[in-house]
């Protein structure tokens, strides 16, 4: 028997595959994973270093606004007999007193008071036989009322605010900077400037009055046409006979429309035309009777008229001596 030893396939042996470790898979899971968190924490990274700045930050806190404290007028300088009231009792008014709105202010014979509002350098000087009551006073405004006599201010220039002095006939004097004095004899008020400019209002007209100037409002008409203050002060006066042996002299005279006229210290009207008249009576010890002029702008001239002897008499007499001065008081 014979065998193709040439055809005989020799058997064919698979061999084993190694089986794969369960630890490998996790392995690969684990590597992954640390991928993944590597990957990103360097995105994350990225981002902020890139747009980091733009997050918005947390609003800072509101400033706390700074509390202003309330304005007032505060006397500076008090000199002779000075009072102010509140609610209608008269006190002595001292230095470093404040002024709230609605409180008045009034000097006797010789007297005078100079006020500052706040913390400002302007000044608002009241000379004797004067009254005003505080009006509105706030950082923007400053408001006075003078009821009679005068006012003399000084005050310094700002943009923001504004100074208003009023009378009781409707008539108001406005500034921002100026130094100038406002006087108020019965119907009569009067403006004069010798720095800056005022504007005077009243029945609806209001005219400016520059440096050097002055105008005049009667019985809260419109305000003449200002015009510049006089170097020298008019003033006229004569005596006259009287059939009343009880008085020293009669006497009649003439000033400049707006001037005050004060006669033995006591305020004498003048009319609307500049005249005025005035009966003295007789005292012991009286020889001589003094009549003092004083113009809006404080320029002051004097006469003294001599007492007419006790026993009645006829005709005018002038003048007995002359006395000029400037810028004093009476």
């Amino acid at each position: 028997m014979s065998h193709d030893l040439g055809s005989q396939e020799a058997p064919r042996v698979d061999s084993p595959r190694p089986a794969s470790p369960p630890r490998d898979s996790l392995g690969r899971a684990l590597a992954l994973g640390l991928c993944l968190v590597t990957l990103l924490a360097m995105g994350g990274w990225f981002f902020f270093e890139r747009f980091g700045a733009a997050v918005p930050a947390a609003p800072a806190p509101l400033p706390v606004p700074a509390v202003i404290p309330d304005v007032r007028a505060t006397v500076v300088e008090v000199v002779g007999s000075v009072e102010w009231t509140h609610d209608g009792k008269w006190e002595a008014l001292r230095v470093g007193h404040e002024l709230a709105p609605d409180d008045s202010v009034r000097t006797g014979p010789g007297a005078r008071v100079d006020l500052k509002v706040g913390d400002e350098a302007s000044r608002l000087s009241i000379p004797e036989r004067s009254e005003v009551r505080v009006g509105e006073v706030t950082r923007a405004v400053h408001t006075i009322q003078l009821q009679r006599g005068r006012i003399d201010v000084d005050y310094h220039g700002r943009e923001d605010r504004v100074l208003r002095v009023h009378s009781e006939n409707g008539t108001v004097a406005e500034t921002r900077a100026a130094r100038f004095t406002m006087l108020r004899n019965g119907a009569m008020v009067a403006v004069a400037t010798r720095g800056g400019s005022v504007n005077l209002s009243s029945a609806g007209v209001t005219v400016q009055i520059g440096a050097g100037q002055q105008s005049v409002v009667f019985e809260g008409a419109r305000p003449l046409d200002p015009e510049p203050i006089p170097l020298e002060v008019l003033l006229k006066v004569a005596s006259t006979a009287s059939a009343q042996d009880s008085l020293c002299v009669s006497l009649s005279g003439k000033v400049r429309v707006g001037t005050e006229v004060f006669v033995e210290g006591e305020p004498t009207l003048v009319s609307s035309d500049g005249s005025f008249r005035a009966d003295v009576p007789r005292r012991e010890g009286l020889a001589q009777v003094k009549v003092v002029a004083r113009e809006p702008g404080g320029e002051i001239r004097e006469m003294m008229m001599a007492c007419r002897p006790a026993r009645r008499g006829s005709g005018t007499r002038q003048a007995d001596s002359v006395k000029f001065r400037w810028g004093g008081a009476p």
